[in-house]
């Protein structure tokens, strides 16, 4: 008899507990995300999430100035339907809307930037004109009101600046070791070593240490301009050789005599020849250019012999 009326509490004490659950159940209803205002900000929402899911691989700035677009004009007012523009019932609220939008675009864009920038960077071969949109776009976005000093969005800004920086110095280097050139004709000038020595070694010191900048060194077309600097500078020596032989050429006539000529001519020039070192430039051109200069002074100084003092 006792257990016969424990079994009937606990069923009595199971029904009201499942009774309570259903009603429970029936009453709460589960918790909704709030819908958005209206079909503007629903439009804005939707393309702030489409930049999001743009590719890294292709630059999508006009479709952030589109969308930049789309805010402005959303929030103009346009009476009498919309006296406060279209994103808010108020003034207030289109203007909440209005600094939320701009703030998620600008974050959702600058990532996004970042990215892209950063796909161009690890590429093989750097476009100019992809470097020259990277560098001005990234100028434009620096200077936004929106951008929080010390984030890491400034910090990736910086760290672009800091590649761009190191890739316009390499290029200015290489350029200015094609370009180099030294010209005089004076018996006492004399072909500045030192000054191609520094480059040289620079030169050698940047292949190295890889660029010194880990996207920078993904660049190919700077380490094959580096490669060929020893090149550049070994022709401006050559080349300086080659004026100054044809400058003195011809002119032993002007010498009392033909030692006169080899000792105050002839042996000072041919020094300079072979003053030249390939210990310094090591390229496989040198045995021919050394030779070759070698034969065209030695033919003023045949010349200078048969002359007729």
């Amino acid at each position: 008899m006792r257990e016969l009326k424990i079994s009937l509490v606990v069923i009595v004490v199971a029904a009201i507990g499942a009774g309570i659950f259903f009603w429970i159940q029936s009453i709460i209803e589960p918790k909704k995300v709030k819908a958005l205002e209206n079909q503007f900000t629903a439009k804005i929402e939707m393309e702030i999430e489409q930049l999001k899911g743009k590719s890294d691989n292709k630059f999508c700035n006009d479709f952030y100035k589109e969308v930049v677009s789309h805010i402005n004009d959303f929030y103009k007012p346009l009476p009498p339907t919309y006296p406060y523009g279209r994103f808010g019932k108020t003034q207030s609220e289109n203007d909440q809307w209005k600094e939320n939008f701009e703030n998620n675009l600008y974050a959702a864009y600058a990532e996004k930037f970042i990215k892209q920038a950063k796909t161009v960077f690890r590429e093989s071969e750097w476009k100019p004109d992809d470097l020259k949109f990277i560098q001005a776009e990234k100028k434009e976005l620096k200077k936004s009101k929106l951008l929080v000093a010390g984030s890491p969005v400034d910090k990736d800004f910086t760290t672009i600046q800091t590649a761009l920086n190191k890739y316009n110095e390499i290029v200015s280097f290489i350029s200015s070791c094609k370009g180099y050139g030294y010209s005089s004709t004076d018996l006492s000038a004399r072909f500045p070593i030192a000054d191609v020595q520094s480059k040289i070694s620079r030169t050698a010191s940047l292949l190295s240490n890889r660029l010194e900048n880990e996207f920078v060194n993904n660049c190919t077309r700077l380490h094959d301009g580096l490669k060929e600097v020893p090149q550049s500078l070994f022709k401006a020596h050559v080349r300086y050789l080659d004026e100054k032989i044809n400058f003195w050429s011809g002119l032993y006539n002007n010498y009392k005599s033909q030692s006169d000529y080899v000792n105050n001519l002839y042996k000072p020039l041919k020094a300079e020849i072979d003053a030249l070192d390939n210990a310094i430039y090591q390229v496989a051109t040198f045995d021919g250019e050394y030779n070759r200069l070698l034969q065209k002074w030695s033919t003023d100084n045949t010349k200078a012999y048969n002359y007729k003092y």
